[in-house]
């Protein structure tokens, strides 16, 4: 039996996982839904999804985003970005089904919390080939019928965290980074809306978001549990 519990970034199981993982952790900006795999009743690993990136053109032309940017920044609160997927112990066919589990939940928390319905996913995977390690060329994601669309130019936007300011709304500078496989998968059922606010830009909205989160992290039957995956 596969379970996702919603929970918090800054969980310690989370957080050990996370730091394990072959993507440095260097936080999550925008809106975001974290989730501990169990299997069994066993902690197995852990996945995440998050704000789209701005910009990605071959991303961009898989969704016929729009070129007009205001209209752009609406339709990508549509598009979760799978940010994070470890599993640390696996079996067969395991990461295929959590991936599968996880399209359907998130879609609907996602639409509960921010009230907008998801019209796709995007996620960007490093390239390795190593003799001790298997090639890492985003199999499972092409295996769940996402689509590899192309590479990233190698560098991306990194937003600066001080005392006073951090998130979406903190200042931003270019840094170089690795190129990255994307992947992308579109629900055809779902359109795009034509009016959204983000809820870092609505204070109220914010608010509302964090008392409803609140609610949805108390369903979590493992809480208190430490122990991790052999």
């Amino acid at each position: 039996m596969i379970e996702l519990i919603l929970t918090k970034r800054t969980d310690q199981r989370y957080k050990d996982i996370r730091d394990r993982h072959y993507v440095p952790n260097r936080g999550c900006h925008g809106q975001q839904l974290h989730y501990l795999v169990y299997v069994d009743h066993e902690l197995f690993g852990i996945i995440s999804g998050a704000s789209a990136v701005y910009g990605c053109r071959p991303r961009d032309e898989f969704f016929s985003l729009s070129k007009d940017s205001a209209t752009k920044q609406v339709q990508l609160n549509q598009v979760i970005n799978n940010v994070v997927f470890r599993l640390e112990t696996t079996r067969h066919n395991l990461a295929s089904q959590v991936l599968a589990k996880w399209r359907k939940q998130i879609s609907c928390d996602w639409k509960s919390l921010y009230g907008v319905p998801v019209v796709g996913f995007e996620t960007f995977v490093i390239e390795k080939v190593r003799e001790d390690v298997s090639d890492r060329r985003g199999t499972l994601y092409l295996a769940d019928n996402w689509t590899n669309v192309g590479l990233t130019q190698g560098n991306t936007k990194a937003h600066e965290k001080t005392a006073n300011s951090g998130g979406m709304n903190a200042s931003h500078t270019r840094r170089e980074t690795e190129q990255k496989i994307i992947l992308c998968l579109k629900n055809r059922k779902v359109r795009f809306v034509d009016t959204y606010q983000a809820s870092w830009k609505d204070p109220q909205r914010a608010k509302e978001i964090a008392n409803l989160r609140k609610q949805m992290l108390s369903n979590d039957p493992y809480k208190g549990q430490q122990c991790l995956p052999i």
